[in-house]
């Protein structure tokens, strides 16, 4: 029987060959404990620093709870909290009520209200959500002043389902008239008859 012996390679095809183990051997190293070791650091030093963050967060809430406890003692002592609410005995009241705060408004900003339909009322809870649907002619800068004295009118009112369309293609040195359509609606104290 004739064995063969196995030698390794010597001089340079030897070094070649020991520095390419060498290499294989610290790189499934890396594989298999130095990377996934990277990555879990990684992940834990993300998770302590959302928590961090978190935990500021608490914080800031927790020192400006009595400041809002305060806040709030103080609006609900306040009789302005019963002017959010549409005044009326019925729904048409209420709805009527709501019609002359917008004829009001309007005619402050200088917004022409071509139509306003009454939309049915709903019972929300223990409120009646009463609403008007709203036609007018105006420019923009009507349009946002009308806008924002609904924002600040008492009782609340929504503003929704937002429409606008021009008569004409803008000119910059004038303002164009303006087609737009809302839904306006309020809330009263009421009930369903």
């Amino acid at each position: 029987m004739n064995a063969r012996s196995f030698t390794l390679p010597e001089g340079r095809p030897g070094q070649i060959a020991a520095s390419a183990c060498t290499l294989l051997a610290v790189l499934l190293v890396w594989l298999s404990v130095g990377a996934p070791a990277v990555n879990w650091y990684t992940s834990r030093a993300a998770t302590l620093a959302q928590a961090r963050l978190e935990v500021a967060h608490m914080r800031a809430l927790q020192d400006s709870l009595p400041e809002l406890r305060r806040l709030a003692a103080q609006t609900a002592a306040q009789p302005e909290a019963d002017q959010t609410l549409a005044a009326g005995d019925s729904d048409a009241v209420a709805g009527a009520n709501l019609q002359a705060e917008l004829q009001g408004v309007a005619s402050q900003t200088g917004a022409s209200l071509d139509s306003v339909e009454t939309l049915p009322a709903q019972q929300i809870g223990p409120l009646r959500r009463i609403g008007v649907a709203v036609s007018i002619t105006t420019t923009w800068p009507q349009l946002i002043a009308l806008m924002t004295a609904i924002d600040t009118q008492r009782p609340r009112m929504i503003l929704s389902d937002l429409s606008v369309t021009a008569d004409s293609a803008p000119d910059p040195r004038q303002d164009v008239s303006l087609q737009a359509s809302f839904s306006l609606s309020a809330f009263w104290a009421g009930s369903h008859p």
